[in-house]
């Protein structure tokens, strides 16, 4: 920019000068020639090819001293993108919190898996609208606590609890255990958490109700997570 600022400057001063010696010439010439009519078009049109060579020579400057402002500016606003988001997404992947959740979840499925034996790939009906209902208002009653009012594991008392409680509307984590396997630990609870056996305080009827009701949450999540791809 200030090199097109001193370009126009030496423009005004070259129009400066050539004037002042147009001026003199004129004078001198008026004085020793008759034919100043033809002298003074030439000056003109040597004064008109100068100032078209000086705008051009700043508008080109111009032009190239934009194209490189906006190549910086694109190349400022796409570098954080390409750089920082992978590096997030690893250190995630990667917290110590991640992999002990991790390291649990892999102990407690082989454990299911080893309690049920082939029972633990079995398929579980959906249950009935009574069933779903029944499984809200027991969920609501002693679940809502620790997992939250739409299980997401955001209860108040999840605060204080670690590992944290299970998010039911994500389908990843949801669909870790078989189902048979996500009933068996209502029933019997996970070591090392604070996930409690419910066999002693609920009847089979009523895990199962809860189970339904938990089940749905986990295709909400699915729902939500297709619109928001569909967005």
């Amino acid at each position: 920019m200030i090199c097109v600022l001193f370009k126009c400057f030496l423009v005004i001063k070259n129009i400066e000068y050539l004037y002042w010696c147009n001026q003199k010439n004129y004078s001198t010439t008026m004085k020793k020639s008759k034919h100043h009519g033809a002298f003074f078009g030439h000056t003109l049109h040597k004064l008109y090819r100068t100032i078209k060579t000086e705008l051009a020579i700043i508008t080109l400057m111009m032009y190239v001293l934009l194209m490189l402002t906006s190549c910086r500016n694109s190349e400022k606003k796409e570098k954080p993108v390409e750089q920082n988001y992978p590096q997030q997404k690893e250190e995630e992947n990667h917290s110590p919190e991640h992999n002990e959740h991790s390291e649990l979840m892999n102990k407690t499925r082989e454990w299911l898996k080893q309690e049920l034996g082939e029972k633990y790939d079995q398929p579980v009906s959906l249950g009935t609208a009574k069933q779903l209902e029944q499984g809200e208002e027991i969920f609501t009653k002693y679940c809502v606590t620790c997992h939250g009012s739409s299980g997401k594991g955001d209860g108040p008392g999840a605060v204080a609890l670690q590992p944290k409680p299970a998010d039911f509307t994500n389908p990843e984590h949801s669909s870790y255990y078989s189902n048979q396997g996500r009933i068996y630990l209502i029933k019997k609870g996970i070591k090392g958490t604070a996930m409690a056996a419910w066999e002693s305080i609920l009847s089979e009827e009523e895990i199962f109700s809860v189970y339904v009701y938990i089940n749905s949450l986990k295709d909400s999540g699915e729902m939500m997570e297709h619109q928001g791809q569909n967005h």
